[in-house]
C-alpha cells in the first residue's frame, strides 16, 4: 500500500485483539466501546476482510478470525516500534536496561521466575522481556540477548548453548487414572485423547508425537487426532486440566511436575527421549557495533548458571 488509511481503526483493532474485548480497548484508548466497534467495522469495510468473530454469549465473545490472527502480530509489533521510537525522543538513554527476547512459552514457563530473581539481586538494572514467536532483528528492535529453541544454527547471531531438554508424555493424575495409563503405554494410542502443539511446523524437526512414537516404539494412529493448538503453554494448561495426553518438554513443565499437577504415566527410563533441539542464548553477531556492556554479559552468564 502506498499509504496507510484508517490508522485509528488499526489502533482500535490492535487494542481490541490484545484485550479480547472492545470494552478493554475503549478503556485503554479513552473512548467508548461503541467508538472502538465502529472504527473496527470501518477498517473491515475498507479492507473487505472480517477481523473478529463476534459472539452474543459465552466467555469469549470477541475472537480473532484467521485473517485477524495473521495480521495481529505484525501490527502489534508495529505499534511497539512506534512507541519505542517516541520514547527515544522523550526519554534520556537508559544505560542499565537489558532487553531479552524469547517465545511466549519460554518466557511464561521458564524465564520470568529467573528474571524476577535477577531483579531482586540487581535492583540497579532493569530487565525488559519481549515475547516473539518469529525470529526478530535484534539490531532493529534493540534486543540485547534472546533465547531460541533449535539446533543453534542461525544467521547473523552468536549462539551459546543454554540447556538440553527431554521429551515425554504428560497428563493430569486424574486423566491417567481415568484412562488406565500405567508404566507401559497401550499398544496403540488410538483411543487416548492427544494434545498437539502446532507452534512450530512439524517439518522443522520440532518434537512431535510421531517422533516420540518412532523413538519409543509405540504405534500411534496414521492420522493423528486430537486437539491442535499453536501455543505450548495452552497445550500444557489443557493437560493440567485433564483434557488429554500432551507431549511434555521437561524444561517448561518443571513447576507442574514438582507440584504433581502433571505426571508422566509411563516409565520415564523407557519412554522419554532427549530432543535434538536445545535452548540457546543468542545475541547480535557484531557485538562491537552494539557496544555490548558488562551487565549484559553478566546477565547471560548468570542465566546459564541457573540451568
Amino acid at each position: 500500500m502506498n499509504r496507510i488509511a484508517h490508522l485509528n481503526g488499526i489502533r482500535a483493532f490492535e487494542a481490541a485483539a490484545r484485550h479480547h474485548s472492545f470494552a478493554g480497548a475503549a478503556q485503554e484508548l479513552n473512548v467508548t466501546s461503541a467508538a472502538v466497534g465502529q472504527q473496527v467495522r470501518q477498517l473491515e469495510e475498507w479492507l473487505n476482510v472480517r477481523l473478529f468473530n463476534r459472539a452474543t454469549s459465552g466467555s469469549s465473545r470477541l475472537t480473532l478470525t484467521d485473517e485477524g490472527e495473521r495480521a495481529f502480530p505484525d501490527i502489534h509489533r508495529g505499534f511497539e516500534l512506534i512507541g519505542r521510537g517516541l520514547n527515544h525522543l522523550f526519554d534520556e538513554p537508559q544505560e542499565d536496561v537489558i532487553t531479552v527476547s524469547a517465545s511466549p512459552s519460554i518466557v511464561s514457563k521458564w524465564l520470568l521466575t529467573r528474571v524476577n530473581q535477577y531483579q531482586l539481586q540487581h535492583d540497579d538494572i532493569d530487565v525488559q522481556v519481549e515475547t516473539n514467536v518469529s525470529i526478530v532483528d535484534y539490531t532493529e528492535q534493540g534486543i540485547d540477548v534472546g533465547i531460541r529453541y533449535g539446533l543453534g544454527q542461525w544467521e547473523d547471531v552468536c549462539a551459546q548453548h543454554l540447556m538440553f531438554e527431554d521429551i515425554f508424555p504428560v497428563c493430569s493424575p486424574a486423566f491417567a487414572k481415568q484412562h488406565g495409563l500405567s508404566d507401559t503405554p497401550p499398544d496403540m494410542l488410538r483411543d487416548i485423547p492427544l494434545l498437539h502443539d502446532l507452534s512450530v511446523p512439524s517439518n522443522s524437526g520440532y518434537p512431535s508425537w510421531q517422533e516420540w512414537s518412532d523413538r519409543a516404539e509405540v504405534p500411534v494412529p496414521n492420522k493423528l487426532h486430537g486437539l491442535k493448538i499453536n501455543d505450548f503453554a495452552s497445550v500444557i494448561e489443557l493437560a493440567r486440566r485433564g483434557s488429554g495426553l500432551a507431549l511434555g518438554r521437561s524444561r517448561l513443565i518443571e513447576d507442574e511436575l514438582k507440584s504433581g499437577e502433571l505426571v508422566c504415566p509411563f516409565d520415564l527410563s523407557k519412554y522419554q527421549f532427549r530432543s535434538r533441539f536445545c535452548y540457546f542464548l543468542v545475541w547480535q553477531q557484531d557485538e562491537a557495533s552494539r557496544d555490548m556492556n558488562d551487565h549484559v554479559d553478566r546477565f547471560r552468564q548468570w542465566l546459564i548458571s541457573t540451568t
